[in-house]
């Protein structure tokens, strides 16, 4: 059985906290890392459907290469009934890296707006 503390909490409380800065981030607003962020979502959402992948592969991506604390990182996309809404909706799980070696399992969902807010829950 594992046990968590609340150093653990703190730790997966940062990774979310980075998460939700980082993909409210667009793509060239960080003159030292250009490609940190998400890409710029509203104008995607005029090719939807074909959105939905592009969006999904930005999110695993910008994850993957900037936020080294969370691996085996898959994004996955939540079909929408009311899609008149206009929010794509995502799965996001992974395997949090603790300083001590340990692992353990992270889920979260995500909802991108038609003007690229992103939220984490």
């Amino acid at each position: 059985m594992e046990r968590h503390t609340w150093k653990d909490q703190d730790l997966e409380q940062a990774v979310v906290s980075h998460l939700i800065r980082m993909l409210n981030t667009r793509q060239g607003s960080s003159l030292t890392c250009p490609d940190y962020g998400l890409i710029e979502v509203s104008e995607m959402l005029h090719d939807f459907p074909d959105a939905i992948g592009i969006v999904q592969r930005a999110i695993k991506n910008s994850i993957q290469n900037y936020e080294p604390r969370l691996k085996n990182v898959q994004v996955r996309h939540i079909k929408n009934e009311a899609m008149h809404t206009m929010v794509l909706e995502f799965e996001i799980t992974g395997q949090l890296h603790y300083p001590d070696g340990r692992r353990s399992a992270l889920r979260f969902s995500t909802a991108v707006d038609q003007s690229g807010n992103v939220k984490l829950g």
